[in-house]
């Protein structure tokens, strides 16, 4: 695999692939060819061919995934499903932590202030052991606890959660748990129906080289009665899993090319793709660490293929701020996240394949001009 792999501008160093995911120029080209055979003939691909095809992605995903799922947009989207199915109450309570993806805390926000429940927030230092977050998680819990959502990887900070010890102690006292694995598939060797969750979520479109609009929802099969589609439509009386395949009159290309993004992640190399890039993720922390003068990696529970280097004092403190060194690093050509978390600054590094040392060089020589 090289950055010629994908319609990237090659003037640009793309550092942040797990953001938006990047597609492979023969990934997308099969998407179109879908495309085209709607516009074709439109009554018999959405009447025929169509729902043959996305029926064939969702047994691709789950073989992928190792267990039976469903098809959903994105992550963002299954945890809104499963906040549905919650049938929250009055006083009851959602818990989250403070490394919890925005999106998906906005729409626990969302759904507590319609139902009068309330969301409690777990905090975890950003250098925590997991002994101390599932003791955070744990602490989180009350008697009114109704669902637990939980990061495999936490977008922000680029954490491994404990997912299964927390299940566990969830499990304990009674709190449903959905797992947003947003960043695990083709990331994380993590199988959803192994973690003891009831309900997990992850983006295709990320790691595994899926066009955008494509990720999976796994239901505990207790639950799969109860967690039901946000749009009922013409699938809907075929019960699970087939109500989940159509929502309506739309676009479901991206979905139909799910087997070619996760043909594309097994053909340059599948897991040993995966191990190689956390080895030049290595490098590249490194690289930029050594430039800043910084300790390097904060966490020894970072992801494979995410990794955070702490910035120097001062200048990250806010969204505000981290949003315009991003804008400075974006016009000198180069593509990293800038994270804030607890009025302290970070670069959050990735690694692909597609991404050299010389990519890792030009953001340590970008932040180096930025705090000289």
């Amino acid at each position: 695999m090289s950055a010629s792999d994908f319609a990237l501008d090659p003037a640009v160093h793309h550092l942040n692939p797990g953001a938006f995911g990047i597609v492979p120029a023969v990934v997308r080209a099969a998407q179109a060819r879908y495309q085209r055979a709607a516009d074709a003939n439109p009554m018999r691909f959405h009447r025929v061919d169509g729902p043959a095809l996305v029926a064939r992605a969702r047994e691709a995903a789950g073989e992928f995934l190792g267990a039976e799922v469903v098809l959903v947009r994105n992550a963002t989207e299954a945890a809104a499903t499963v906040l549905a199915a919650a049938d929250l109450r009055a006083g009851e309570e959602v818990l989250v932590s403070d490394h919890g993806y925005g999106a998906i805390a906005h729409s626990a926000r969302s759904t507590a202030e319609r139902t009068g429940a309330r969301v409690r927030v777990a905090p975890i230092p950003v250098g925590a052991t997991s002994e101390r977050i599932v003791a955070a998680f744990a602490a989180g819990l009350t008697d009114r606890t109704k669902l637990v959502l939980v990061d495999a990887i936490s977008s922000a900070t680029a954490l491994v959660l404990p997912v299964a010890e927390i299940a566990a102690v969830c499990r304990e006292r009674g709190a449903l748990v959905h797992v947003d694995a947003a960043h695990a598939p083709g990331h994380l060797r993590q199988r959803p129906d192994q973690l003891g969750a009831h309900t997990w979520a992850g983006n295709l479109h990320k790691w595994a080289y899926t066009p955008n609009t494509s990720a999976a929802l796994w239901i505990a099969p207790e639950h799969r009665e109860r967690v039901r589609p946000l749009v009922p439509s013409w699938e809907f009386p075929h019960g699970y899993p087939r109500w989940f395949d159509h929502a309506g009159t739309s676009d479901y290309s991206g979905w139909m090319a799910i087997p070619d993004g996760l043909a594309y992640w097994a053909s340059i190399g599948g897991w040993d793709a995966v191990d190689a890039g956390a080895r030049s993720l290595d490098r590249g922390v490194e690289v930029v660490s050594a430039a800043l003068g910084a300790p390097g990696q904060v966490s020894p529970l970072h992801a494979p293929l995410m990794r955070l280097v702490r910035l120097p004092a001062g200048r990250v403190v806010d969204l505000a701020s981290s949003n315009a060194l991003y804008a400075e690093l974006s016009a000198r050509g180069v593509e990293a996240a800038v994270v804030e978390f607890g009025g302290e600054g970070f670069v959050r590094l990735a690694g692909s394949p597609h991404i050299t040392e010389n990519d890792y060089r030009a953001l340590a020589d970008a932040l180096t001009a930025q705090f000289a």
